[in-house]
């Protein structure tokens, strides 16, 4: 049993070194450039005597000569029509200007939430959080560092005001 171990790892090892002695025999040689090709020439059919068309034959594509390969290069023909840009919805819009840095974006979400808040209230909100509350904002938006946003009782609007 010992010897039959052996003898299938000599083999084993006997046919892994021989794979690479093949690998490391093999002769690299370059492979020749071929020759450039000329670009055919579209023929259309001789038409008939009875006075049908010939039927219609597409151009070939355009092939330019690339000097570094040999090989001709088919130019690529550019798309007919650039597919559309989905556009945003205005829920979209809305809670991009929430995420925004910009407080000026975020103040004018602000005021258009408080706007739809007083369309169907009589009173201002005692804080802002509830326009989240009232599902007039999905978020409130994060006021810039040592800043925060409140309502101004008199104009009816969202401020952007120092914190004290």
């Amino acid at each position: 049993m010992k010897l039959l171990g052996k003898m299938l790892v000599c083999m084993l090892l006997a046919g892994c070194s021989q794979e690479s002695l093949e690998f490391a025999q093999r002769d690299i040689t370059p492979v020749p450039k071929p020759p450039a090709l000329e670009p055919e020439e579209a023929t259309l059919p001789e038409p008939s005597a009875k006075g049908t068309e010939p039927p219609k034959v597409q151009p070939l594509p355009t092939t330019v000569e690339n000097p570094e390969e040999g090989l001709p290069k088919v130019e690529p023909t550019p798309p007919e029509t650039e597919p559309a840009k989905p556009e945003l919805t205005p829920e979209e819009i809305k809670a991009r200007k929430l995420i925004s840095d910009d407080p000026e974006e975020n103040l004018e979400v602000l005021n258009q939430a408080l706007d739809a808040w007083l369309a169907t209230h009589e009173e201002l909100p005692e804080k802002i959080a509830d326009l989240v509350i009232g599902d007039h904002l999905p978020m409130l938006p994060m006021a810039p560092v040592g800043q925060r946003f409140e309502i101004d009782q008199i104009t009816k609007r969202v401020v952007l005001v120092a914190n004290n």
